[in-house]
Protein backbone atom coordinates (compact mmCIF):
# COMPACT_ATOMS: atom_id res chain seq x y z
CA UNK A 1 0.00 0.00 0.00
CA UNK A 2 1.11 3.29 -0.80
CA UNK A 3 0.12 4.76 2.10
CA UNK A 4 1.70 7.78 4.32
CA UNK A 5 -1.49 8.33 7.37
CA UNK A 6 -2.92 5.15 9.29
CA UNK A 7 -6.24 6.01 10.86
CA UNK A 8 -6.95 3.53 13.95
CA UNK A 9 -9.93 3.08 15.24
CA UNK A 10 -9.47 3.13 19.19
CA UNK A 11 -12.29 0.49 21.31
CA UNK A 12 -11.82 -2.78 20.11
CA UNK A 13 -8.54 -2.32 17.94
CA UNK A 14 -5.71 -0.48 20.02
CA UNK A 15 -7.58 -0.96 23.08
CA UNK A 16 -9.15 -3.70 24.81
CA UNK A 17 -12.16 -2.48 25.63
CA UNK A 18 -15.23 -3.83 23.62
CA UNK A 19 -16.34 -6.59 26.14
CA UNK A 20 -16.53 -4.29 29.06
CA UNK A 21 -18.45 -1.78 26.63
CA UNK A 22 -20.72 -4.67 25.67
CA UNK A 23 -21.35 -5.67 29.37
CA UNK A 24 -21.95 -2.48 30.19
CA UNK A 25 -24.32 -2.39 27.06
CA UNK A 26 -26.31 -5.40 27.07
CA UNK A 27 -27.31 -4.38 30.98
CA UNK A 28 -28.68 -0.74 29.95
CA UNK A 29 -30.65 -2.47 26.76
CA UNK A 30 -32.08 -5.18 28.64
CA UNK A 31 -33.09 -2.71 31.63
CA UNK A 32 -34.21 -0.05 29.58
CA UNK A 33 -35.80 -1.64 26.62
CA UNK A 34 -36.80 -5.45 27.89
CA UNK A 35 -34.96 -7.97 25.84
CA UNK A 36 -33.06 -10.14 26.98
CA UNK A 37 -28.98 -9.63 27.63
CA UNK A 38 -28.49 -12.00 24.85
CA UNK A 39 -30.30 -10.25 22.66
CA UNK A 40 -29.01 -6.59 23.26
CA UNK A 41 -25.68 -7.87 23.33
CA UNK A 42 -26.34 -8.96 19.32
CA UNK A 43 -27.91 -5.63 19.03
CA UNK A 44 -25.10 -3.74 20.84
CA UNK A 45 -22.55 -5.73 18.62
CA UNK A 46 -24.47 -4.86 15.06
CA UNK A 47 -24.92 -1.52 15.51
CA UNK A 48 -21.11 -0.62 17.19
CA UNK A 49 -18.69 1.74 15.62
CA UNK A 50 -21.58 4.25 16.41
CA UNK A 51 -21.89 6.56 19.50
CA UNK A 52 -24.15 4.79 22.19
CA UNK A 53 -26.78 7.28 21.79
CA UNK A 54 -26.86 6.67 18.04
CA UNK A 55 -26.60 3.34 18.49
CA UNK A 56 -29.85 3.29 20.42
CA UNK A 57 -31.52 5.64 17.63
CA UNK A 58 -31.01 3.79 15.13
CA UNK A 59 -32.36 0.41 17.21
CA UNK A 60 -35.37 2.43 19.22
CA UNK A 61 -36.50 5.30 17.04
CA UNK A 62 -39.63 5.91 18.14
CA UNK A 63 -38.57 6.09 22.20
CA UNK A 64 -36.10 9.20 22.26
CA UNK A 65 -37.07 9.46 26.12
CA UNK A 66 -35.92 6.08 26.74
CA UNK A 67 -32.86 6.45 25.05
CA UNK A 68 -31.66 9.33 25.80
CA UNK A 69 -31.63 7.96 29.49
CA UNK A 70 -29.84 4.69 28.31
CA UNK A 71 -27.18 6.52 26.84
CA UNK A 72 -26.97 8.71 29.80
CA UNK A 73 -26.33 5.15 32.15
CA UNK A 74 -24.06 4.04 29.49
CA UNK A 75 -21.61 6.85 29.80
CA UNK A 76 -21.35 7.01 33.37
CA UNK A 77 -20.95 3.61 33.76
CA UNK A 78 -18.36 3.41 30.59
CA UNK A 79 -16.82 6.49 32.31
CA UNK A 80 -16.03 4.63 35.93
CA UNK A 81 -13.91 2.31 34.65
CA UNK A 82 -12.21 4.11 31.52
CA UNK A 83 -9.11 4.69 32.67
CA UNK A 84 -8.38 1.75 33.80
CA UNK A 85 -8.30 -0.43 30.37
CA UNK A 86 -5.42 -1.57 28.51
CA UNK A 87 -3.72 -1.36 25.23
CA UNK A 88 -3.80 -4.75 23.39
CA UNK A 89 -0.05 -6.16 24.03
CA UNK A 90 1.36 -5.29 20.65
CA UNK A 91 -0.25 -2.05 20.24
CA UNK A 92 2.45 0.12 21.01
CA UNK A 93 5.18 -1.66 19.24
CA UNK A 94 3.34 -1.61 16.41
CA UNK A 95 2.26 2.43 16.37
CA UNK A 96 6.24 2.20 17.18
CA UNK A 97 7.13 0.45 14.11
CA UNK A 98 4.60 2.92 11.98
CA UNK A 99 5.98 5.84 12.57
CA UNK A 100 9.80 4.76 12.51
CA UNK A 101 8.44 3.68 8.74
CA UNK A 102 7.42 7.15 8.21
CA UNK A 103 3.31 7.28 8.61
CA UNK A 104 1.42 9.63 10.17
CA UNK A 105 -0.39 7.75 12.96
CA UNK A 106 -3.76 9.16 13.96
CA UNK A 107 -6.63 7.86 16.07
CA UNK A 108 -10.24 8.16 15.36
CA UNK A 109 -12.58 7.56 18.10
CA UNK A 110 -16.36 8.16 18.99
CA UNK A 111 -15.80 8.38 22.30
CA UNK A 112 -16.02 11.92 23.93
CA UNK A 113 -12.95 13.89 22.61
CA UNK A 114 -11.45 15.37 26.48
CA UNK A 115 -11.94 11.19 27.92
CA UNK A 116 -9.99 9.96 24.56
CA UNK A 117 -7.23 12.47 24.77
CA UNK A 118 -6.82 11.64 28.60
CA UNK A 119 -6.73 7.89 28.06
CA UNK A 120 -4.05 7.91 25.21
CA UNK A 121 -1.79 10.00 27.26
CA UNK A 122 -2.41 7.94 30.40
CA UNK A 123 -1.36 5.01 28.14
CA UNK A 124 1.90 6.74 26.56
CA UNK A 125 0.18 6.29 22.96
CA UNK A 126 2.80 7.30 20.55
CA UNK A 127 0.61 8.91 18.00
CA UNK A 128 0.66 12.08 16.26
CA UNK A 129 -3.12 12.78 17.05
CA UNK A 130 -6.28 11.85 18.83
CA UNK A 131 -9.72 12.67 17.46
CA UNK A 132 -12.47 12.09 19.43
CA UNK A 133 -16.19 12.72 19.52
CA UNK A 134 -17.08 16.22 19.52
CA UNK A 135 -20.61 17.16 18.43
CA UNK A 136 -21.09 17.42 14.55
CA UNK A 137 -17.62 16.05 14.24
CA UNK A 138 -17.03 12.10 14.87
CA UNK A 139 -15.55 9.27 12.90
CA UNK A 140 -16.12 8.71 9.50
CA UNK A 141 -16.01 11.49 6.78
CA UNK A 142 -15.77 14.85 9.19
CA UNK A 143 -12.81 13.22 10.91
CA UNK A 144 -11.35 11.97 7.30
CA UNK A 145 -11.83 15.61 5.82
CA UNK A 146 -9.74 17.28 9.09
CA UNK A 147 -6.76 14.78 8.44
CA UNK A 148 -6.70 15.36 4.86
CA UNK A 149 -7.33 18.74 4.87
CA UNK A 150 -4.39 19.65 7.96
CA UNK A 151 -1.79 16.74 6.58
CA UNK A 152 -2.51 17.94 2.99
CA UNK A 153 -3.53 14.58 1.70
CA UNK A 154 -6.58 13.19 -0.40
CA UNK A 155 -8.12 9.74 0.44
CA UNK A 156 -5.35 7.21 -1.34
CA UNK A 157 -2.94 8.38 0.87
CA UNK A 158 -4.65 7.20 4.10
CA UNK A 159 -6.01 4.03 5.47
CA UNK A 160 -8.29 3.14 8.28
CA UNK A 161 -8.00 -0.07 10.90
CA UNK A 162 -11.20 -0.74 12.98
CA UNK A 163 -12.88 -3.57 14.19
CA UNK A 164 -16.25 -3.06 13.11
CA UNK A 165 -18.44 -3.07 9.99
CA UNK A 166 -19.41 0.55 10.73
CA UNK A 167 -15.79 1.32 10.21
CA UNK A 168 -15.18 -0.46 7.01
CA UNK A 169 -18.40 1.74 5.38
CA UNK A 170 -17.10 4.53 6.82
CA UNK A 171 -14.21 4.19 5.21
CA UNK A 172 -15.41 3.14 1.60
CA UNK A 173 -17.90 5.48 1.63
CA UNK A 174 -15.36 8.17 2.43
CA UNK A 175 -13.06 6.47 -0.32
CA UNK A 176 -10.49 5.39 1.55
CA UNK A 177 -8.86 1.78 1.88
CA UNK A 178 -10.00 -0.04 5.03
CA UNK A 179 -8.16 -3.11 7.12
CA UNK A 180 -10.36 -4.96 9.33
CA UNK A 181 -9.40 -6.13 12.55
CA UNK A 182 -11.48 -9.63 14.14
CA UNK A 183 -13.03 -9.17 17.45
CA UNK A 184 -15.77 -7.83 17.38
CA UNK A 185 -16.38 -9.42 14.29
CA UNK A 186 -15.07 -12.26 12.55
CA UNK A 187 -13.14 -12.34 9.18
CA UNK A 188 -15.91 -14.54 7.28
CA UNK A 189 -18.37 -11.08 8.61
CA UNK A 190 -16.09 -8.73 6.79
CA UNK A 191 -15.50 -10.45 4.14
CA UNK A 192 -19.31 -11.26 3.43
CA UNK A 193 -19.73 -6.94 3.57
CA UNK A 194 -16.30 -6.15 2.00
CA UNK A 195 -15.11 -8.93 -0.09
CA UNK A 196 -11.46 -8.23 -0.88
CA UNK A 197 -10.64 -6.14 2.77
CA UNK A 198 -7.64 -7.49 4.54
CA UNK A 199 -8.10 -8.84 7.66
CA UNK A 200 -5.90 -9.11 10.46
CA UNK A 201 -6.41 -11.13 14.22
CA UNK A 202 -3.61 -8.59 15.70
CA UNK A 203 -2.14 -5.50 15.07
CA UNK A 204 1.41 -6.65 14.92
CA UNK A 205 0.02 -7.79 11.38
CA UNK A 206 0.42 -4.80 9.61
CA UNK A 207 3.79 -5.05 9.28
CA UNK A 208 2.90 -7.77 6.50
CA UNK A 209 0.38 -5.60 4.56
CA UNK A 210 1.63 -1.90 5.17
Amino acid sequence: MNKKIIVFDFDGTLVNTMDRLTDIASHVMADSFGISEQDARRLYQLTSGLPFSEQLKTLYPDAAEKTSAAAGVFERQKKEGYFNEKCFPDTIETIRYLKEKGYAVIISSNSAHDLLEALVKKLDIPCDLALGWKENFGKGLSHFLYIMERWGAGPTNMVFVGDSLKDGEWAYESGIDFIAKEGTFQKDDFQKRFPDVPVISKLSQLREIL
